[in-house]
């Protein structure tokens, strides 16, 4: 993997794991493109980028993960926001595994574009005040949809966004839960996954360091601003572009999988 490659990787991080446009999905595409998906260490590098957007979540939402902390009520709503992962990850591992094959993600894509579009075309009551009990509700729906997005080109933050949105929370209220929520579900994925390929023993480290640098680097710092532009969205019809950009990006992998296969 050249500097280019590196840089572009973690751009594509960065970008992707905060707009509601699937990371996955994006990864799995540039890495195709690259032919570099059969690099055994890759998952290292994935890790490495995946760091640097935790680090920018945290930085940019540390006053709201405080106020989590000290707060019991806030703090379970997280936890049973979670909890769905746990059966979907291990108890549905072959239909996981059946769905992430390369040439359904066109399909997954278009269902994302869908859902955004959708959602950007209803004007939704917003509920007000949304109660301890019903918000249990509410979060474990968002806990299931944020499950779904396990399958490459369904996008965690566009499923766990609107189906708040659809469940009368604020767009606001809405996408500061889904970022707050990615914060534990990414550190239980990456410790999963790392524990998963060391009990394997597939890691190697062909790779450069520099090449972890610049991933890291580069996911990193466009996060940060990737992150501020997701959280200045006040207006549902603003998730329209998203919608439109993998209603494209769709046709596009669906002609680009059958070109290369």
């Amino acid at each position: 993997m050249n500097f280019f490659e590196s840089l572009f990787l973690g751009i594509i991080q960065g970008i992707s794991e905060f707009f509601p446009i699937s990371s996955s999905a994006h990864l799995k595409l540039a890495k195709l493109f690259f032919k570099s998906d059969a690099l055994n260490d890759l998952y290292l590098f994935d890790l490495v980028c995946h760091l640097g957007t935790l680090i920018a979540s945290i930085i940019f939402l540390r006053k709201e993960i405080f106020k989590i902390l000290k707060d019991k009520k806030k703090a379970s709503l997280f936890i049973f926001a979670i909890l769905p992962l746990f059966p979907f990850y291990f108890l549905l591992k072959p239909v996981r595994e059946f769905f992430s094959e390369t040439y359904f993600l066109p399909f997954f894509l278009l269902i994302t574009s869908i859902f955004l579009f959708v959602a950007s075309k209803l004007k939704i009551k917003e509920i007000e005040p949304l109660t301890h009990r019903r918000k249990i509700k509410d979060v474990l729906l968002i806990g299931i949809m944020q499950a779904l997005a396990l399958i490459p080109g369904i996008s965690r933050s566009a499923f766990t966004i609107t189906s708040a949105y659809f469940r009368g929370w604020k767009l606001s209220e809405a996408i500061r839960f889904s970022f707050l929520l990615a914060i534990p579900t990414i550190l239980g994925g990456s410790f999963l996954e790392s524990l998963k390929h060391f009990l394997k023993k597939e890691t190697t480290y062909n790779l450069a360091i520099s090449s972890y640098i610049i991933g890291f680097l580069a996911s990193f710092l466009v996060g940060i601003f990737a992150i501020r532009y997701i959280f200045s969205i006040d207006t549902n019809k603003k998730l329209r572009p998203f919608a439109i950009y993998l209603f494209c990006l769709a046709i596009f992998s669906f002609i680009f999988l059958n070109a290369i296969n």
